[in-house]
């Protein structure tokens, strides 16, 4: 459009001055000058109703053969958003133009036939559309030499004079470029997938309510560059789950035996180095997952992966089982931060209306363990489902909270493993534990707690103490609940029960 503007616009303004119109006579002309994409000849009333949008209607002199007639048909040509209508020279009435007026609509008259005057304009239009017929192989070849997603879209609103041009999944904007779009603009789209698809993309070009386009056009080039856009998307698919495949062996080795510390890294270490990853850098872990157990559309893969790219480029997503997993170098905290905030601000709209929540693993300055940060990515995208769609939380703002979140007892033994380490791998844990579920049994009563436990009260409160040096929020009455439930799963998972102590034990 950019060097074709003039030569396949035709409007009623220029045909006045230099087309098949000049020989009419203006009864009424609209500020705008209307588009004109087709032209009819009528003669029966009823054949307007049947007109397309920017078309010119041209009466034929039977039409004027009462005043009547004009006027109606000027009505159902306004109706129709029609771009003119022509009468006769002798067919028309003042009525007539003072209807013209009021309807915001454009009256000619032509003293000669009107049918010799259709065809001219018919004429003038399909000489119009061999010009955007040569234009529109021009745009194809010049997206068919993008590769990328982005470059094509940018191509294709560069074709269009900047017009705003977006890659759309269900509502949701997964790649764009040109101007942002207004309430006001005129919404043209092209479906980029066959009708059996899984996969249904839609190409929209938002247009200015300006009248300096023409819709027609727009839409032809959005379907001459469809396939150089499906092809993009592919192609970059194609690769992103190429790149994807390491991460998806790290989920896969999330249960193994030795998935935490150095002798994982070590046994892995091939794999570790085709993800590109760096041997002592802290990294984070973010997990999606569908807000219900059973939606998990195909789809959804390569819809999120157009989305990440947003956030993060150089971290691949992988398909995982159980929800989608991306590892993401975070050097300090500030830019765990940041990956924090560009996930809410550029992702949060766009889960919500896929029904999709997400989690993000704490930022540790001692790098941990990489199968850590994927269980704690994954256990917070749990978590957020019980908020709903769209909801995003991180590890480090839930802590032993995300206890509550689960009725399995693996899932709450793990929260337990990442969340209170020191507790977990001191040699007193089972004694501490016994005594943080009889106390909080008790409703936090040391006298009946220690009464219970056959031990003296200053001995449980010795255990107490010690339960938070090793890092237990005892002291945090939101977090009790969390921690009363995770004494209760760990004390069953006990070999030995029997929590009976010397009675005298530190008096």
């Amino acid at each position: 459009m950019r060097r074709s503007k003039n030569e396949t616009r035709l409007d009623v303004a220029g045909l006045l001055a230099h087309g098949s119109l000049r020989g009419t006579a203006p009864l009424y002309l609209t500020p705008s000058s209307g588009l004109i994409e087709g032209v009819v000849l009528v003669s029966q009333l009823e054949a307007i109703r049947q007109v397309r949008p920017n078309t010119l209607v041209v009466l034929s002199s039977e039409m004027g053969s009462g005043g009547w007639l004009v006027s109606a048909a000027l009505r159902q040509a306004w109706e129709r958003k029609a771009s003119a209508v022509v009468v006769a020279g002798s067919a028309y009435a003042s009525a007539a133009v003072g209807l013209a007026e009021r309807l915001g609509i454009t009256l000619l008259a032509t003293d000669g036939d009107p049918a010799t005057l259709a065809l001219a304009l018919a004429a003038e239009i399909g000489a119009a559309l061999s010009v955007v017929d040569v234009e529109l192989a021009r745009v194809a070849r010049a997206v068919a030499k993008d590769t990328s997603l982005g470059d094509v879209l940018k191509t294709i609103s560069k074709e269009m004079d900047g017009v705003g041009v977006s890659l759309e999944y269900d509502g949701v904007v997964l790649a764009s470029a040109g101007m942002p779009s207004r309430e006001t603009d005129e919404v043209i789209t092209v479906e980029v997938d066959e009708p059996k698809s899984a996969v249904r993309f839609t190409l929209m070009a938002r247009v200015p309510a300006s009248g300096v386009h023409n819709l027609r056009l727009v839409h032809s080039i959005l379907e001459v560059a469809t396939p150089a856009v499906k092809a993009a998307w592919l192609l970059e698919d194609l690769f992103s789950s190429a790149r994807a495949v390491p991460t998806a062996a790290i989920a896969g080795l999330d249960q193994d035996p030795q998935a935490s510390g150095t002798e994982f890294e070590e046994k892995h270490r091939q794999l570790l180095n085709q993800l590109g990853w760096r041997e002592g850098e802290p990294y984070v872990a973010v997990w999606f997952r569908s807000g219900q157990v059973q939606d998990h559309r195909p789809e959804l893969t390569a819809v999120l992966r157009l989305l990440w790219r947003k956030v993060a480029l150089r971290s691949p997503l992988a398909e995982v089982q159980g929800g989608w997993l991306t590892l993401v170098p975070a050097g300090d905290q500030d830019l765990s931060t940041q990956l924090e905030t560009r996930i809410r601000t550029r992702l949060g709209p766009a889960l919500a209306e896929l029904g999709m929540v997400a989690g993000l693993s704490r930022w540790q300055e001692d790098a941990p363990a990489l199968a850590s940060i994927v269980r704690e990515a994954r256990l917070a995208a749990e978590s957020a489902r019980s908020t709903g769609p769209g909801t995003f939380l991180g590890f480090a703002s839930l802590g032993v909270v995300a206890a509550t979140t689960f009725v399995d007892m693996d899932a709450v033994a793990l929260v337990a493993e990442l969340t209170l380490p020191r507790l977990m791998t001191s040699p007193d844990r089972d004694v501490v534990i016994t005594a943080l579920a009889s106390f909080l049994d008790h409703r936090g009563s040391v006298s009946l707690a220690a009464k219970s436990l056959n031990l003296h009260r200053n001995t449980l409160q010795a255990r107490l103490n010690r339960a938070r040096e090793l890092g237990v929020p005892l002291d945090i009455p939101s977090e009790l609940l969390s921690v009363h439930l995770i004494a209760k799963v760990l004390q069953r998972s006990m070999p030995d029960k029997t929590t009976s102590e010397d009675p005298v034990e530190n008096q």
